[in-house]
């Protein structure tokens, strides 16, 4: 238990009524001092939280103090109230506008002393709950600042994806690429590229990293960094050979440099590469859901294809499937937050709705957003990301 600090202090203008209250406390061994009014409280006070301030009944009344004023005074001193034989009956009152004691007229000497070993208690949690407000408030204002600091980070990582992403749709003869992306939160787990190579082959990767905001988002820097360059290497030493045999060894790459880093992310992939003369497409599936889908005269088909999450499994490798596309076709890419979109019991019949949906409809980027309502959801549950090549168009 604290000691009340410095003297108690009346606050009453009437000299005869303070020198009867001075003498009393002076007679269980307390120092007082006197003030006329609040401003010369404030100037006589110098620990309001341990000195006790005594205000009469009679300058409650002669200074006109509503309940309101009087309740903000308790908050800020350790307010005693001294009633007088006419404001008996007042305590509870005073007592629910934050009084921290009352002191009666006719109290006696061992009442008065009982009362300063409450003050001290009270004095002693007020002490205990002041440096904890204190402490919170430091707290807070360190968290503030990391928030802050957080949401530069999070513009900085977001205006590093939208550079990195493909300035889309591309276009080559009659192939036309584009994508579309919707983060669940500020910064997207989605990752998408894709480029025209020698005027030849598009090669192009549509991935899922685990997790959500800037540890996810950062991978996909990571990822963009990989695959262009081992693209630019293609395209700069002209590297037919290889380009015809893409994405060949491009996940298992991935995959080492991913456990290299020991970041604790996996994630699911589609890269492929099309060849625009012979309108070959090779591609590899990596643990992603739902998988590609391919539309041919308004029919809706899953391509086959399976494989590992890249960044778990040390040793693993990816097959590389490989179909002729017709004419005129639409490859379709989302990302499994479509899954969030769509109606369904399970996921066995949330994939043939999807189907259903886009067979015998127009495909565009638009039309797809539209009618899987991903723009008019506000707060979706997981990034959604559509990406969609056409040909014959």
């Amino acid at each position: 238990m604290s000691e009340l600090n410095g003297p108690v202090i009346v606050v009453d203008d009437n000299a005869k009524a303070t020198q009867s209250l001075l003498a009393t406390f002076q007679s269980v061994g307390r120092e007082c001092l006197s003030a006329k009014n609040l401003d010369n409280l404030q100037n006589i006070c110098t620990d309001p939280l341990n000195q006790p301030i005594i205000l009469t009944s009679q300058t409650i009344k002669d200074q006109s103090f509503d309940d309101q004023f009087i309740s903000s005074l308790c908050d800020d001193y350790l307010v005693v109230v001294a009633l007088d034989d006419q404001s008996s009956g007042k305590e509870a009152h005073y007592f629910r506008l934050g009084a921290s004691d009352i002191l009666e007229s006719n109290s006696a000497k061992h009442d008065i002393a009982s009362m300063f070993i409450r003050l001290s208690k009270l004095a002693s949690v007020r002490g205990r709950q002041r440096k904890y407000a204190e402490r919170l408030q430091s707290i807070n204002s360190k968290l503030q600042q990391s928030i802050k600091l957080l949401e530069h980070d999070q513009k900085a990582g977001l205006e590093i994806q939208k550079n990195l992403m493909p300035e889309g749709p591309l276009r080559c003869g009659d192939i036309e690429i584009a994508h579309s992306m919707a983060p669940s939160l500020y910064l997207s787990g989605d990752c998408v590229g894709y480029q025209f190579v020698l005027g030849r082959y598009l090669l192009f990767y549509f991935v899922d990293v685990s997790g959500h905001g800037a540890s996810s988002a950062f991978v996909t820097v990571l990822l963009h960094f990989i695959a262009g360059r081992i693209i630019r290497r293609h395209a700069r030493e002209k590297q037919y050979d290889a380009l015809a045999l893409a994405p060949e060894g491009l996940v298992e790459s991935i995959n080492q440099q991913l456990l290299n880093t020991e970041l604790d992310k996996h994630l699911t992939i589609v890269a492929g590469s099309l060849d625009t003369e012979t309108r070959r497409l090779r591609y590899v599936v990596g643990a992603h859901q739902p998988s590609p889908i391919l539309i041919v005269d308004g029919d809706a088909q899953y391509l086959p294809g399976k494989g590992k999450p890249a960044g778990i499994f040390k040793d693993a490798t990816w097959a590389v499937e490989e179909i002729q596309l017709p004419e005129k076709f639409a490859l379709v890419l989302l990302s499994d937050g479509v899954f969030e979109l769509l109606p369904g019991k399970d996921l066995i019949d949330k994939e043939t709705r999807l189907l259903r949906y886009l067979s015998n409809r127009s495909v565009s980027v638009k039309s797809l957003k539209k009618g899987l309502f991903i723009e008019g959801i506000k707060d979706l549950q997981d990034d959604v990301s559509v990406l969609l090549l056409t040909g014959g168009s």
